[in-house]
């Protein structure tokens, strides 16, 4: 196994576009395991680098995934899917803005494909959408990457496990703040 480490380590630029590149891919096939390619990705860069190399992918990834669904929503397939219950769980979904984006990405066991599809199809602004989903995203990566960088510590200190849940409920109010300030400006 350190052999396998070691020999990574010589490509780090190798495999740090092989994390980026796969981490994309996840977007658009959610069969791929997120949390063990964020945990991977920081457990052969770094936390620093892997951490950044899985957000930034990720992040754009649902981005294009977002615009690609928007663009759909006009689509004669989708409006014949639509019903009464269809449109108003889509009209939910364009009304939650920053809190529920923020709460879904955040969770890594919730399907972020089918959130950003249905985001995409709903009409949701992107300006509603990015926050929320990159501020979760930021905050779940991290999470893993830390734990992935070093899980033995991680399970022995009760006082990170703490910091972390304090970490989560300050990025939640900032993000609410910020978002209201852009819902003020239009």
């Amino acid at each position: 196994m350190e052999n396998i480490i070691y020999s990574l380590q010589e490509y780090k630029l190798l495999v740090a576009a092989v994390g980026f590149i796969i981490i994309i891919v996840e977007t658009f096939i959610p069969a791929l395991p997120l949390a063990v390619i964020v945990g991977a990705n920081a457990f052969v860069l770094g936390i620093t680098l892997g951490f950044s190399i899985s957000w930034i992918g990720s992040v754009l990834g649902s981005i294009v995934l977002f615009l690609i669904s928007a663009k759909l929503s006009y689509s004669e397939r989708i409006k014949r899917i639509n019903n009464e219950k269809v449109e108003k769980f889509k009209r939910w979904v364009k009304k939650q803005g920053f809190s529920m984006m923020f709460i879904v990405y955040l969770c890594p066991f919730i399907p972020d494909f089918l959130i950003t599809i249905t985001a995409g199809i709903s009409k949701m602004k992107l300006s509603n959408f990015v926050p929320g989903m990159a501020l979760g995203k930021f905050i779940m990566f991290f999470v893993i990457s830390y734990i992935g960088n070093d899980i033995k510590t991680f399970i022995t200190d009760p006082l990170k496990i703490l910091s972390l849940i304090v970490l989560v409920l300050v990025f939640w109010v900032l993000g609410n703040k910020v978002n209201k300030r852009i819902n003020s400006v239009k």
